[in-house]
């Protein structure tokens, strides 16, 4: 860790005093006065197998506003060592995305327990690096819970989860999974559609929760811009941006397999993306297509490949 993290000092440093190119300057100026969405990089969603120091090392090379706090490399810096860190973010206009809700909700009781335990440890360092909070995928079936059943177990135990986030003056934000062919998987179905979602959300009734939205979930639940304007800036907690992939209709395509934003034009971001400038949206926008493709690059290059789709997606809906 120390010797990455000296190569990671000296490389960052002659990033953060101006020796990078003239253009990537005032690229990095502009993008502060222009826009208040901000393009995160986080590693797993496009194949990127790096340390903290390695990810923001990417993100300052690839013009990123924000990456993924990786909490295990985080909490194993000294006070120091974390300063210098975030002092290059800082140099840099780089913030910190959320992060995965550490809490398995959906299995027994002593699992959840456990979770609750050590999403508390989490807390800690995530309030500490100034992170908005947490995020969880919601699964549309389970073998063991009818949707009544189920729903009240994620409304208790995400409601819990919640009030330990809120305490620590956090977020929860919570996305719904739409790909049809998942729904034949398991005996009983769950949530898969925003208004679903919403009434989950409206039943926890924490101030704190709120929505974490994919173009790819929304398109394979088939639904419109309109579906979402009932949604407020300080309701969604974070976005992805993803394509879908071409010879597949919405209800035919799966969950992992999916292109990076702009690469078949299935789904057009365009009004998404108008819709969240349109509201004073200032969070977080990534890209999760866990795609094989992307995932043979190396680090570098995947990096690369994620932003340019990410800004052309912007560039194309005028932001």
């Amino acid at each position: 860790m120390m010797i990455k993290r000296r190569g990671f000092i000296k490389s960052t440093t002659i990033a953060s005093i101006g020796l990078l190119s003239s253009s990537q300057n005032l690229y990095s100026f502009n993008k502060l006065i222009s826009r208040k969405i901000k393009i995160s990089l986080i590693p797993g969603t496009v194949g990127i197998n790096v340390d903290a120091y390695e990810l923001l090392d990417l993100a300052v090379r690839n013009n990123f506003d924000s990456i993924y706090p990786i909490l295990n490399d985080l909490n194993k810096m000294n006070d120091q060592e974390l300063a210098e860190y975030q002092n290059i973010m800082s140099k840099n206009n780089i913030s910190f995305d959320i992060a995965i809700l550490p809490v398995d909700f959906s299995g027994s009781e002593n699992v959840f327990k456990n979770g609750l335990s050590i999403l508390k440890e989490q807390c800690k360092i995530m309030s500490k690096i100034n992170s908005k909070g947490f995020c969880r995928w919601i699964m549309p079936t389970s073998n063991d819970f009818t949707y009544l059943n189920n729903f009240q177990i994620h409304r208790d135990r995400l409601k819990e989860c919640a009030k330990v986030i809120g305490e620590n003056g956090m977020k929860l934000g919570l996305e719904f999974v739409g790909p049809k062919t998942l729904m034949s998987r398991d005996q009983f179905s769950f949530i898969r559609t925003i208004n679903e979602l919403r009434e989950l959300i409206d039943s926890i009734n924490e101030k704190n929760v709120g929505y974490q939205l994919d173009t790819f979930h929304l398109y394979c639940a088939n639904h419109s811009i309109e579906d979402i304007r009932f949604l407020k800036k300080d309701d969604i907690i974070m976005c992805q941006l993803n394509d879908a992939v071409e010879g597949r209709s919405s209800d035919e395509q799966i969950d992992f397999e999916r292109e990076l934003p702009g690469r078949t034009g299935l789904i057009d971001t365009s009004p998404f993306l108008s819709f969240l400038n349109e509201i004073g949206y200032d969070g977080t926008v990534s890209a999760e297509p866990f795609n094989k493709e992307l995932n043979n690059l190396d680090n570098e290059k995947a990096a690369k490949a994620t932003y340019q789709a990410l800004r052309k997606s912007f560039d194309k809906a005028g932001i």
